[in-house]
């Protein structure tokens, strides 16, 4: 039975969509069943990222009651990886129901190793529908202390509502002399440290042409990153959930 991890996060802009779509291919790579949600409904940012950017059938569809969740699973470029895209169309976005999603979420864990949920930021309603329909989470910050507080924030609530928190990716390191050192950020944060992203222009590069920076630039600082938190993952993925139980 596979595993269902959401990517949370305090504030936006944080790098959750990146942080999902590396990680998403990164376990393709290694030979994992993947499949990407975009359950972040209003801003729909998940299939620009990974290569998808007509899909006739969304997650909107399925919350409106107008399509099955299979009827919104696609085929990605990435070896192993499926998406199940959102749209940008605000009449989709005002017609989903997003209490329905954990209901829709849950059960694709019968058919995939990993399930990687693109939440919105923070703790409203929708951020936390998306956010529950995962059983773990992985918290995404950047090195600012406004941002660690907030993230850490949602870490407690997140955690209280049940959901075990394998900890937190700290995003954009090194782009600032006034960066929150690691060993600071795990230590506010009260979570283990799981990667640190570094600041490399090939992420951005990657965004642009519209490819996740693990197939994009496999050998950069950024890609090695994201697959080494993709191997700690697959190490920690789980245990938590089981040991809450």
């Amino acid at each position: 039975m596979g595993r269902l991890i959401s990517i949370a996060s305090g504030k936006g802009g944080t790098g959750k969509t990146t942080t999902t779509a590396n990680l998403s291919i990164a376990l393709g790579k290694m030979g994992y069943r993947v499949c990407a949600v975009d359950a972040d409904l209003t801003m729909a940012n998940l299939s620009l990222v990974m290569g998808i950017d007509d899909a006739s059938t969304t997650i909107h569809d399925v919350l409106a009651g107008n399509a099955t969740i299979e009827e919104a699973i696609y085929a990605t470029r990435y070896k192993n990886v499926h998406l199940i895209p959102a749209s940008i169309d605000w009449e989709h976005v005002i017609r989903a129901d997003p209490r329905k999603l954990p209901g829709i979420i849950k059960p694709l864990k019968e058919e995939f190793d990993f399930v990687i949920i693109d939440s919105p930021a923070g703790l409203q309603m929708d951020a936390m529908n998306a956010t529950m329909s995962g059983e773990e989470v992985v918290l995404v910050t950047n090195p600012e202390i406004s941002c660690i507080t907030d993230t850490m924030k949602v870490g407690i609530v997140l955690k209280k509502a049940g959901l075990a928190v394998l900890g937190f990716v700290l995003n954009r390191y090194g782009r600032s002399d006034t960066d929150i050192p690691p060993d600071v950020a795990e230590e506010v944060m009260e979570v283990p440290l799981l990667a640190v992203i570094p600041e490399d222009p090939a992420v951005r590069e990657a965004t642009l042409e519209g490819m996740p920076v693990v197939e994009y630039k496999p050998k950069s600082d950024g890609a090695k990153a994201f697959m080494e938190l993709a191997e700690r993952i697959t190490r920690i993925a789980g245990f938590k959930s089981r040991v809450m139980r």
